[in-house]
């Protein structure tokens, strides 16, 4: 009886000993296998050069975490001609939501959008990035609007064209001409102040002595234009 329990137990004993050796072999190669992968980790980050390793850094640094960040925030031309368009780039990460001041449109929590926008004079733009904690970020740019040349208003013409003596007084004709307003006003006042004026246009003035008058034109848009005429009045 126990000759046959002895023989009984060699098979489990081999069993035995052969799950051990697989047990082990699982672990050695698990723990090979990790060593190897982080040499090779250690071995990719190596060999970057400084400058890759810089830029990795600058890119952990930008989009890593969960702080809230303006990646940015800029206008595509700083500076435009009245009436040309341009469009308005932010980019944020991390926030649940974006305003800009004043509303230029339909705005997200986005790393990349850009918006067409027209103003008709400079103008800033305000962006602020608000995060899940409450925590909010700001930032700002102005655009610049410049005068359309072709379009700002001029005076061809302000002068005397006349002058006349009645009853021993002086009576002067003058004349203007302009192009690209619609408001005319003289000073000193010789007329009341003209609205959607034609673009020309004469009066009588009767200065007792010489006088300086300035002739001032204004476009829709507040543009102006100013031309100065000395009038002489004869002695005696």
């Amino acid at each position: 009886m126990w000759k046959l329990l002895k023989a009984a137990m060699i098979p489990l004993r081999v069993a035995a000993v052969i799950a051990f050796a697989y047990l082990g072999y699982v672990f050695v190669a698990r723990h090979t296998s990790t060593e190897q992968f982080e040499a090779h980790q250690k071995r990719a980050e190596e060999a970057l050069d400084p400058e890759q390793q810089l830029k990795q850094a600058k890119f952990d640094a930008t989009y890593g975490g969960t702080a809230l960040k303006i990646l940015q925030f800029f206008a595509r031309d700083g500076v435009i001609t009245e009436g040309q368009e341009t469009v308005v780039c932010y980019g944020v990460v991390n926030a649940k939501s974006v305003a800009i001041d004043p509303p230029i449109g339909k705005v997200y929590p986005a790393v990349n959008n850009c918006i067409g926008v027209q103003p008709a004079h400079d103008q800033e733009y305000k962006l602020t990035a608000t995060g899940n904690d409450g925590q909010t970020l700001s930032a700002k740019f102005t655009v610049q609007v410049k005068a359309d040349v072709g379009s700002l208003p001029r005076i061809t013409q302000f002068a005397v064209v006349k002058h006349s003596k009645d009853a021993g007084k002086d009576y002067f004709t003058v004349a203007f001409k302009f192009e690209n307003a619609s408001s005319v006003r003289i000073d000193p006042e010789a007329f009341s102040p003209l609205e959607d004026s034609a673009p020309f246009g004469q009066i009588i003035v009767a200065p007792e002595t010489t006088t300086t008058y300035t002739l001032t034109v204004t476009n829709k848009k507040g543009r102006t234009a100013q031309k100065k005429l000395t009038v002489e009045v004869p002695k005696g």
